[in-house]
């Protein structure tokens, strides 16, 4: 019976519970204190991008330097016990050289190594001392069939082998996700494909390839306005609405009020306009000014000349 407990270190595969990682408990922790001011800019950028946006806030990042478990519990040997599995996401360092290229999602990791590993522990102890592991990187040239053009591009291995499986670099930035591309330029990348691809403005010169082209990725074409709000991150879409609602001039009030006069007039729903309809003879309209101020010495004036006029 213990012999069969050794053996058995999946009991309950397929069966992971829904759990929250820290790094995404962070993301939601982060954007819930900016969108609970309510003067922020953030509230008045466009729904499409906000729902964008908490869709990818609220989704989990493809594991890139780590393998998370596949079952809930599993059988600990040493302990003789049954444990449950903990998914503690390995989440790198973001530099700004991995906004320039293609890593993948990889990034700069710390990690610790073995001082010594093949000294004797009598000679000298052995002691864990902090490392950073970079990616590999290497400048490739890559094709785009969308934009028509070849580009240079600092790129990791894990980023080539996922452009192989998507069949292409074009199909590869389409069809990922904008946490899992984690790169400016990838972002900005994609925002002009969709950008072209919404406009039609793709060889113009050759008929046969635009119709080609157009099939192919009929799928990933969205509005030109939302197009524009792809892959932005939050301080530079609040910086685009800002610039947006800097370019409208503003309309001087007194050009509103005479708008709206001309349309209360043209509807007949001005009273000043009603009054002198239903009136028979010209109505005389007084200033309250002098009653408020000086009613008692201007009304008697007011009535001897009125009278004199009479």
């Amino acid at each position: 019976m213990s012999s069969l407990a050794k053996n058995l270190k999946n009991l309950t595969p397929n069966l992971r519970q829904a759990i929250v990682t820290w790094d995404k408990a962070e993301r939601i922790r982060r954007n819930e204190e900016i969108f609970q001011n309510s003067e922020s800019v953030v509230h008045r950028l466009p729904n499409h991008y906000k729902k964008r946006y908490w869709e990818m806030i609220l989704s989990d990042k493809t594991p890139v330097h780590y393998r998370p478990p596949t079952s809930q519990k599993a059988y600990d040997s040493f302990r003789n016990t049954e444990v449950e599995l903990e998914n503690n996401p390995i989440i790198g360092i973001k530099t700004p050289e991995s906004d320039q290229g293609l890593w993948g999602g990889e990034r700069v990791v710390k990690g610790w190594i073995e001082s010594a590993p093949y000294t004797k522990k009598k000679i000298l102890p052995r002691n864990w001392v902090p490392k950073l592991f970079f990616p590999a990187l290497k400048n490739v040239v890559l094709y785009s069939e969308i934009l028509n053009k070849y580009m240079k591009v600092t790129v990791t291995e894990r980023a080539m082998r996922l452009i192989d499986e998507h069949f292409g670099l074009d199909y590869y930035i389409l069809e990922s996700q904008e946490i899992d591309l984690d790169s400016k330029f990838a972002n900005s990348l994609k925002r002009e494909m969709l950008l072209i691809l919404s406009s039609g403005t793709y060889y113009e010169e050759d008929d046969e390839k635009k119709a080609y082209i157009k099939e192919k990725y009929a799928k990933f074409v969205i509005p030109e306005e939302e197009a524009e709000w792809i892959g932005l991150e939050l301080n530079e879409a609040a910086r685009k609405q800002q610039d947006n609602e800097e370019s409208i001039a503003p309309v001087p009030l007194k050009y509103r009020l005479e708008q709206s006069l001309v349309e209360r007039l043209r509807d007949g729903t001005d009273d000043v306009s009603q009054e002198l309809e239903n009136s028979d003879g010209p109505v005389r309209t007084e200033s309250k000014f002098g009653d408020k101020m000086f009613g008692r010495y201007l009304n008697p004036i007011g009535e001897k000349l009125r009278s004199a006029t009479n």
